[in-house]
């Protein structure tokens, strides 16, 4: 028995020692371990006003995953690149930049991590192209970034759980991101308005944490990125700007936008592909999507007001609509709710009688005011993209057009996967019902691909999206 019981005991030794053993480059065959948060930190993350931190019902533990279990293997594409070669400032290595936002970097499920990354589109046309795409990636061990969210349920407004390990700010008070110092080619940041510079919700600086990652200490030029951007060369580019300044916009009931009075006058981003062209990289745009099309903005039905039973008012200072106190009725032919704590609160019944909502909180397409048209992508698209694409002879590719046909229901991919747009049931919008899933982000590449290869005459591969499917 003595003996069965030392046998015993020396192998827990062995296998704790091989555990103690594991660092981060056996990560991959050991399993990146789970490592928890301190209360206090899931607290602050919880108290961010956006959308990270309200409306979850539970936390939940989530591993990372191996990159291996992320990407499909590499298959040794060789494409001849020389069209789309920079011969003016012979680089040598050739290389892809990516500029853009929240889509570009794979933010997606309400946060940015490891995995998002991983599957933006920039990187995975960069795959096809043969090339490697330096992105400020988070560390394995610290893969689930800022934290993200998973759906639990759209009834009667979107509930869901915190994932709350394997996080990646410095301290608890969760204002800042671990910072990235290595190599970078992806300029892709939440946030990262048209102008290039980091917007913010509220009074979070959400779009500065992201951002400061790899802006800050000596590789910051100035207080906005577009004076660090403006200096870098490249042979060819990605360009995608502006949906996160209409996704801001709506969250905050309309205000801010990017329909301008000037046609022809320029943003930090116009300014920035100008400067590209300039020194003959070569490159490709992308537009901007229906902002109002998306699902997490068309969860709140005029059906569910009408079950509530309450007496809804708008603050609406100024208009003849408004009562002495500044508020006027709701008026659901012109209104529309934007999800929010307090709106939380209204549609699961805990506001009783009468509710007074913000304007912020409402958009509205009154005569007077139209925040619809403020929050519509039409003028951008036109007056900046297309407008800087013709200047400069750069292809666009038509993101607005295609999230028309995905949420119509009229879009199948090229190796035969029918896009579903349900936000829950389906394949294309990932947990926040704003940003796209990995799927999602294969059905963009792919679009950026055929785009390049009828521009420039080449022959990139396409991707297999069925590889995405539930990644």
């Amino acid at each position: 028995m003595t003996k069965i019981l030392m046998k015993a005991f020396a192998l827990f030794l062995f296998s704790f020692t091989c555990i103690a053993c594991t660092n981060p480059d056996h990560l991959e065959e050991a399993g990146i371990p789970i490592l928890t948060s301190s209360p206090t930190l899931l607290s602050n993350v919880k108290a961010n006003s956006f959308f990270l931190g309200w409306a979850n019902h539970g936390d939940t533990t989530i591993r990372v995953k191996a990159d291996k279990d992320i990407l499909p293997a590499l298959t040794g594409i060789k494409i001849d690149l020389t069209a789309i070669t920079n011969t003016l400032l012979n680089l040598g290595n050739f290389r892809l930049m990516s500029i853009g936002g929240a889509l570009s970097a794979g933010f997606r499920d309400g946060g940015l991590y490891r995995e998002g990354q991983l599957t933006a589109f920039p990187n995975l046309v960069a795959r096809q192209m043969g090339l490697s795409l330096n992105q400020p990636l988070f560390d394995p061990n610290e893969g689930n970034g800022s934290g993200y969210k998973t759906l639990t349920s759209t009834e009667p407004i979107a509930s869901f759980k915190l994932v709350t390990n394997n996080l990646a700010y410095t301290d608890n008070t969760a204002n800042t991101l671990k910072p990235y110092s290595g190599k970078i080619d992806s300029y892709a940041f939440p946030n990262m308005g048209t102008w290039l510079g980091s917007l913010s919700y509220d009074s979070h600086n959400v779009g500065e944490k992201f951002a400061r990652r790899f802006f800050e200490g000596s590789q910051k030029d100035s207080e906005y990125n577009y004076g660090f951007l403006i200096k870098q060369n490249c042979d060819f580019f990605i360009f995608e700007a502006g949906m996160d300044d209409l996704v801001n916009s709506i969250s905050l009931g309309g205000a801010g936008g990017i329909t301008g009075a000037n046609p022809y006058g320029d943003t930090g981003g116009t300014l920035l592909i100008q400067s590209l062209y300039d020194k003959k990289a070569k490159g490709i745009l992308l537009n901007v999507p229906d902002i109002l099309d998306l699902p997490y903005f068309n969860q709140i039905t005029n059906e569910k007001i009408k079950k509530l039973n309450v007496t809804i008012r708008v603050k609406d200072d100024g208009t003849a609509q408004a009562d002495r106190e500044g508020y006027r009725d709701f008026n659901p032919a012109i209104d529309k709710l934007i999800p929010s704590p307090y709106v939380e609160k209204l549609m699961r019944g805990e506001i009783k009688n009468i509710a007074l909502l913000n304007d912020n909180e409402v958009l509205s397409k009154a005569s007077y005011d139209d925040e619809w048209i403020g929050v519509s992508p039409v003028f951008y698209n036109e007056y900046k993209i297309n407008r800087k694409a013709k200047e400069t002879n750069l292809p666009v590719v038509d993101i607005y057009g295609l999230y028309k046909k995905i949420i119509a229901g009229n879009y199948t991919t090229d190796d035969g996967i029918k896009v579903n747009p349900d936000w829950v049931k389906g394949n294309f919008f990932s947990a926040d019902g704003i940003y796209p899933t990995a799927f999602g982000q294969a059905v963009i590449a792919n679009e950026v691909i055929k785009t390049i290869n009828s521009f420039y005459k080449l022959n990139i591969p396409l991707i297999s999206t069925s590889f995405f499917l539930k990644k």
